[in-house]
């Protein structure tokens, strides 16, 4: 789609959308007991890319921040099924090349049954050293691993989707016949909605394979606690309405997930989907409405 003719629709159909209010009880309660029965969810599949969220269940959000912002999927970055059986489609992830030695390929496929699983995502910006912090020869070295799990498999999302690592990465699976399904992107551009399209767009063109977005939010890098983000609520909220309106004409692009930090951080400030007590934020009832 050229973005032209994305940037000529009206973005009345997206942010003007009527937002549904919803106030959840804050942060975690009680898990339920552990039961058999798989999740079903209630939520009908939407034409296009599939709106899910990365959200760290019974740790820092419970049950009800999820359920508040009706999403399809979501994954906690981590193997293992929340005990509170939320009724989305769950995506585990083997974060790093320690949850590989820890059997969390092992613990995916036991919980199978349970959890329907379709797909799994691959390492954690395995080029931060902050987070999954792995040469491509050891990523290479371990994804036999995750290939076993037979589950349709996500690339590692390295913190640049268009850099050298995931190139290497890609370059060395193929040479060596190793299965990659779809591409996993992190994003976290200014509030410019044509470039971050476009950005998805080079990265199809560079691989020809289907795309998740897994994190995605504005962030002002040159934040700080002094000096907060320059952006406005009204600048982000339009960001996230344009953007979910374009990947969803996109047809390589089969899922994406806003990131959520903590109300009032510096660098992505109204990019939070909660408020302090859990309650949606107003770019909270937004996505929920998308």
């Amino acid at each position: 789609m050229d973005r032209r003719d994305f940037f000529r629709l009206s973005l009345a159909a997206s942010a003007a959308a009527t937002l549904a209010s919803c106030t959840p009880e804050p942060n975690d309660v009680g898990q339920p007991p552990i039961t058999s029965q798989p999740p079903t969810s209630s939520r009908p599949t939407p034409a296009g890319a599939r709106k899910g969220v990365g959200l760290a269940v019974g740790k820092k959000y419970g049950i009800q921040q999820l359920d508040a912002l009706d999403v399809n999927w979501f994954y906690t970055w981590g193997a293992s099924y929340p005990a509170a059986r939320p009724t989305q489609d769950f995506v585990p992830m083997i974060w790093g090349k320690e949850s590989v030695r820890q059997n969390a390929v092992a613990e995916v496929q036991y919980e199978l049954e349970l959890t329907r699983a379709a797909e799994l995502l691959g390492f954690n910006e395995p080029d931060h050293p902050e987070q999954a912090d792995m040469k491509v020869s050891s990523a290479i070295k371990y994804w036999p691993e995750l290939e076993a799990s037979g589950l349709r498999l996500g690339s590692p999302a390295p913190v640049q989707a268009l850099g050298d690592w995931l190139k290497e990465f890609m370059d060395e699976a193929s040479s060596k016949d190793l299965r990659v399904d779809f591409i996993t992107m992190h994003s976290y551009p200014s509030p410019d909605s044509e470039s971050f399209l476009n950005s998805v767009q080079e990265l199809y063109d560079r691989y020809e394979k289907p795309i998740w977005i897994t994190e995605y939010a504005v962030a002002d890098w040159k934040a700080s606690e002094k000096s907060p983000t320059r952006y406005t609520e009204k600048e982000i909220m339009a960001f996230m309405s344009e953007t979910a309106a374009g990947l969803r004409q996109m047809p390589f692009v089969e899922r994406f997930a806003w990131k959520t930090r903590a109300e009032g951080d510096p660098i992505m400030g109204a990019s939070a989907l909660f408020r302090k007590d859990g309650s949606l934020s107003p770019t909270g009832e937004l996505y929920k409405s998308l």
